[in-house]
């Protein structure tokens, strides 16, 4: 009995060591898909791409919506990010807890030429029940695109950083 167990194994071990089963199996060559390089892509959808602003402009806040509870923002970490483009183009990464998931994020920015103030807070909808517990966030607050212009930027009232280009 334990040599027919040997026999069977053996011929299950030398089954399965069989030629690989080729997928696609024929001489049919893959379906393939030519591009012109030279022709625009389609987005997929209705809206036109929004062209930047202008050198030297902020691009739209995020706004605090009318008739939401405003929360607590705070902030655990700012730093200032320069992109190495031209023009440079500068970012706000911020760090920091909001009180409940449900909160989001929303900001204003002002530019007197001297110093970008930007005011940081979140909101939730008057009648939304959530959790009470704090939650991490990050998020990048775009600042526009600079040639030959310095600033300071301050963030809820104190100064994170500044640029120079």
């Amino acid at each position: 009995m334990s040599r027919q167990l040997v026999i069977l194994a053996l011929a299950a071990i030398i089954a399965a060591c069989g030629s690989p089963n080729v997928i696609g199996g024929g001489g049919d060559p893959a379906p393939t898909t030519s591009i012109d390089p030279d022709q625009p892509v389609d987005s997929g959808g209705d809206e036109p791409i929004v062209e930047p602003g202008e050198v030297g402009s902020i691009p739209e806040p995020r706004p605090p919506i009318d008739g939401s509870v405003d929360g607590e923002v705070w902030v655990t970490g700012a730093d200032v990010r320069i992109m190495e483009s031209f023009p440079v183009q500068i970012m706000l990464d911020v760090t920091g807890e909001k009180p409940t998931p449900c909160h989001e994020i929303f900001w204003t920015v002002e530019d007197d030429g001297e110093v970008i103030a930007i005011e940081m807070l979140s909101q939730v909808a008057a009648e939304q029940s959530c959790a009470q517990v704090i939650e991490p966030f990050t998020i990048a607050v775009p600042l526009g695109s600079w040639t030959e212009e310095s600033r300071e930027i301050e963030l809820n009232g104190e100064i994170v950083g500044s640029f120079e280009t």
